[in-house]
């Protein structure tokens, strides 16, 4: 007898800083999820494999999908792979230190990387470097991701792409645009004056035929213009917006603590993201895991949020980092290796007892090692771990 759906996981390929967690699934009525429940029985799947118990995991394209029947997943589903580490642009949040000359990873040895992840079991794939568009074979990557049965999908800054350069990237499932803000707000959070940079790159990727997303990192000066942001990108042809934290990692470790989100922002992200969500149907809205705990705090339904495997920080369990020299870490942002507790999560202090600690895992675990010192301590700058605090 076939197993009954456990959950699923929506979307398009991810991109290179998280798994992307489907804010559109939050506000829909609960006779619109019983539809989709129903009609994903009959989704036809590309791709199977088993998960303990005698579920299974299967890859559906139409509509892009993953979708599990067993009550636990043990290997990795999405992996986010470095294909270069050139890039020649000043950002300050950038979570590796790439160089204008940095060394690209040639398609073979990609080839093998590809191999060994889909023999795993992973699905999805997301490329990101330093700037994955100087990468000299970008079809020679998708050519190989397709072999072996994965779904690409590719981060840039959008410098130096042009119609024929897009035309490369006909074999990715989605492309995702870094746009932190217009304007003034672009240049103060990338440190170079590159938003209508950005927003052409968008524009000439939708004129090809791409499925364009947007990265949106949050931090204190543009969240108050995230709209504005939004609306850009909407207007350019972006059809997926996806809403980062700020990480103190590489780069972006210098001045974290003036440039991350505020107690207030923090708090306001829910309802100004759900706002968001009503005001351009048609477009998907995604958070990265480490903004999971700013959606529980509100008490977002959590057997919603379990249907719809929201997760916070799987680094390592549901996901894993492959660095240009071919070393695996639990995630973009905090150093291999890839050990037990990154499957287990915060156990102690306040997440011992949340009743969302079984998806949110104790928040971002980079954000935890920058302010504690312990990759493992409840996460500082979670809502329900700041009221609970002396202080």
């Amino acid at each position: 007898m076939a197993r009954p759906i456990r959950r699923i996981r929506l979307g398009h390929a991810p991109n290179c800083s998280s798994l992307g967690n489907v804010l559109n699934a939050l506000v829909w009525t609960q006779a619109a999820v019983g539809i989709l429940w129903v009609a994903a029985e009959a989704w036809p799947a590309r791709r199977r494999r088993p998960e303990p118990g005698g579920g299974e995991t299967r890859a559906v394209d139409d509509p892009p999908a993953l979708v599990t029947t067993g009550d636990t997943v043990e290997a990795p589903i999405e992996a986010h792979v470095q294909v270069t580490k050139a890039c020649g642009l000043p950002c300050p949040s950038c979570h590796i230190d790439p160089t204008p000359d940095g060394p690209h990873v040639p398609v073979d040895v990609l080839d093998t990387r590809f191999a060994a992840l889909a023999a795993r079991g992973v699905f999805r794939v997301a490329i990101g470097g330093g700037e994955a568009l100087r990468h000299p074979d970008l079809p020679g990557i998708a050519a190989a991701a397709r072999r072996h049965g994965l779904t690409l999908g590719l981060t840039t800054s959008g410098v130096g792409l042009t119609e024929r350069r897009a035309a490369d990237l006909a074999g990715f499932s989605q492309v995702n645009v870094s746009l932190d803000g217009v304007g003034a707000a672009f240049a103060a959070a990338r440190g170079y004056d590159g938003a209508d940079g950005a927003l052409r790159a968008i524009r000439v990727l939708a004129a090809a035929g791409a499925r364009v997303g947007v990265n949106v990192v949050l931090d204190r000066a543009g969240f108050d213009r995230i709209e504005e942001t939004v609306l850009a990108a909407v207007e350019a042809g972006a059809r997926d917006v996806q809403l980062l934290r700020l990480k103190p990692a590489g780069r972006g470790t210098a001045g974290y603590l003036d440039r991350r989100l505020t107690p207030e922002q923090g708090w306001d992200l829910w309802p100004r993201a759900r706002a968001l969500v009503e005001a351009h149907p048609g477009v998907t809205f995604r958070v990265d895991c480490s903004l999971v705990p700013f959606l529980a705090a509100h008490g977002v339904d959590p057997e919603r949020m379990r249907a719809f495997a929201f997760l916070g920080c799987h680094g390592g369990d549901a996901l894993v980092s492959v660095d240009p020299a071919g070393a695996e870490h639990p995630c973009s942002f905090v150093p291999g290796p890839v050990t037990p507790q990154w499957r287990e999560g915060v156990t102690q202090g306040a997440c011992a007892s949340c009743a969302y600690r079984d998806m949110c895992r104790g928040g971002c675990h980079a954000v935890a090692a920058h302010l504690t010192g312990d990759p493992f301590a409840p996460d500082p700058e979670c809502p329900m771990v700041r009221a609970g605090a002396p202080g």
